[in-house]
């Protein structure tokens, strides 16, 4: 059975990395945070800001040479360094996407850091994710397309002894894009439901985010990994989940200690209370559109939605009263002059929304979420959460809990968040 690991690479570290590979494995390898700074600003200086390249990739090949001795992979980085050195060297030149060159770039460097496992460990085959994970065309983000990308993983991962360059996919059309925070995980966990993997591991050097988590279950670890602070993305557990793949977050540094096993169990299976836990979040915006044109208007809340969508904005609570007279949404403070910006423009824009209609802004505020996967169809949850804050003093600005029953959420004064978050645990 095939188990698929997930890491960023770190320069200094590669027999570390090497160790975790072998026939059974599956290893999707993205470059390390340092590396993709640097390669950025020389991407900067010299295509946006038409600068010669001058002796900066020096730099990149000594990094790369500095990975493994291995003469076949010091021919590989020989080749990849002075294409991309060319590639750049003739985007001074043109007008052209920064963003998509620093893509094709990356891809390519990550690949380089596949190489350098794969060198080490010795008999492994590199694949490239941009053959895996196609995205689709037509989403402001990339996102995957899933049917196509489970085709192509099928066709080349039907073994172990792989290393795969992770964090970036193709278009149909074929354009490299970086699938953004966390997409190496995202990819180890595409690719093990593809393969259906024995299991998975998270490898990061914020693994002590989890700790004292134990065992969780897929929907618990949603509410955790929806966190900013969080090394894994929310969207990372989903095709584990639909296939029923335990996922373990190790950190690298102690390869047997499992911080977190993410499954269909928890290991609190046997407490007394339904809530499992609770994640308190700060740095947010309150924004309030209310007014006679939302009521009985169809299509207005995708209009409001859709407008967020276009400024890639995400949405972190929503809440609408059935009186259909507001609706109110969380999103991150350095977004909310924008989201203000467009939610202006599509109110002057749309005839459908009438004059009375109005805007409330409530500024620093942060959300407390209770959850737990036994939460359901439990009387008494949701008392207990409103009367231990109404008790303590704490002011309720919004609220909202999903027709799962497996989370409430409260908006409150960003002061009163921590206060909060004590009174509820």
């Amino acid at each position: 059975m095939i188990i698929v690991k997930s890491f960023s690479l770190v320069g200094d570290r590669v027999s570390d990395f090497s160790a975790l590979c072998d026939k059974n494995t599956i290893a999707v390898v993205r470059p390390e945070k340092a590396l993709e700074d640097l390669l950025r600003g020389i991407i900067r200086r010299t295509v946006a800001e038409k600068r010669p390249i001058g002796n900066d990739f020096q730099q990149v090949e000594d990094y790369f040479c500095g990975l493994s001795a291995n003469p076949a992979y010091r021919a590989k980085v020989d080749q990849t360094v002075t294409m991309l050195e060319t590639y750049l060297s003739e985007g001074m030149y043109i007008q052209a996407d920064v963003q998509a060159i620093a893509d094709y770039v990356m891809a390519r460097t990550a690949r380089l850091c596949a190489e350098a496992v794969a060198a080490e460990a010795g008999g492994l085959t590199v694949i490239d994710g941009t053959q895996l994970v196609v995205c689709r065309e037509d989403a402001p983000k990339p996102y995957f397309d899933w049917d196509a990308s489970r085709s192509e993983i099928a066709a080349r991962c039907s073994h172990g002894g792989i290393v795969v360059a992770g964090g970036y996919g193709r278009l149909g059309s074929g354009y490299v894009v970086r699938i953004g925070r966390g997409g190496s995980h995202m990819m180890a966990s595409l690719i093990a439901s593809a393969v259906a993997a024995e299991g998975i591991e998270f490898f990061s050097s914020l693994a002590d985010f989890f700790a004292g988590k134990g065992g969780i279950t897929y929907d618990e670890a949603a509410h955790y990994c929806a966190n900013p602070a969080s090394p894994i993305p929310s969207a990372a557990l989903w095709p584990a989940k639909k296939a029923g793949i335990p996922i373990a977050v190790k950190n690298i540094g102690a390869p047997d200690k499992v911080y977190a096993l993410i499954s269909d169990r928890s290991s609190r299976d046997g407490s007394d209370s339904p809530i499992a836990d609770l994640v308190a979040e700060k740095g947010l915006d309150l924004i309030t559109v209310l007014g006679t044109g939302l009521l009985g208007t169809v299509g207005l809340s995708s209009s409001i939605f859709s407008a967020l969508a276009a400024e890639g904005v995400n949405v972190r609570f929503i809440s609408q009263s059935s009186s259909e007279y507001s609706i109110s949404f969380a999103v991150r403070r350095e977004e909310s002059e924008r989201v203000v910006a467009a939610l202006q423009a599509l109110v002057s824009d749309n005839k459908l929304m009438e004059l009375d209609d109005v805007m409330v802004l409530n500024q620093h505020v942060g959300i407390v979420t209770i959850f737990g996967s036994r939460m359901k169809n439990v009387p008494g949850v949701s008392g207990h959460v409103f009367s231990a804050l109404g008790k303590g003093g704490i002011n309720i600005i919004a609220s909202a809990q999903g027709g799962e029953e497996l989370s409430i959420s409260v908006v409150v004064e960003e002061a009163d968040l921590e206060k909060a978050a004590a009174l509820l645990r």
